[in-house]
């Protein structure tokens, strides 16, 4: 069975489609926050510097280094980039059996 060009145009777009989903979800959820634990600053000396400073809100920016974790960017807005690429790759995977 040969494809036509559009055929073969269709099914790039699809691969293309899934690609980058497949490279947005790794950057979002393995590769920063591994990035993030790695670069953390270590806790000893962040609680040293807390201890021998004397302003409040420096401590708590400190304090908040120390507990801050990374919140997912694809997650932000209730998941709705999930939800449209999701519908995009579906409708396309529907769309194989014409």
């Amino acid at each position: 069975m040969s494809l036509s060009d559009a055929q073969k145009s269709t099914m790039n777009w699809r691969w293309a489609a899934l690609s980058l989903y497949l490279l947005i979800c790794f950057y979002d959820f393995m590769f920063v926050p591994i990035w993030y634990g790695l670069t953390r600053p270590d806790v000893t000396s962040l609680l040293m510097l807390v201890e021998n400073t004397d302003e409040v809100l420096i401590q708590l920016e400190l304090m908040s280094m120390i507990t801050a974790q990374h919140n997912p960017f694809t997650l932000m807005g209730g998941g709705l980039f999930h939800l449209a690429f999701g519908a995009i790759l579906t409708g396309s995977a529907v769309g194989l059996n014409k």
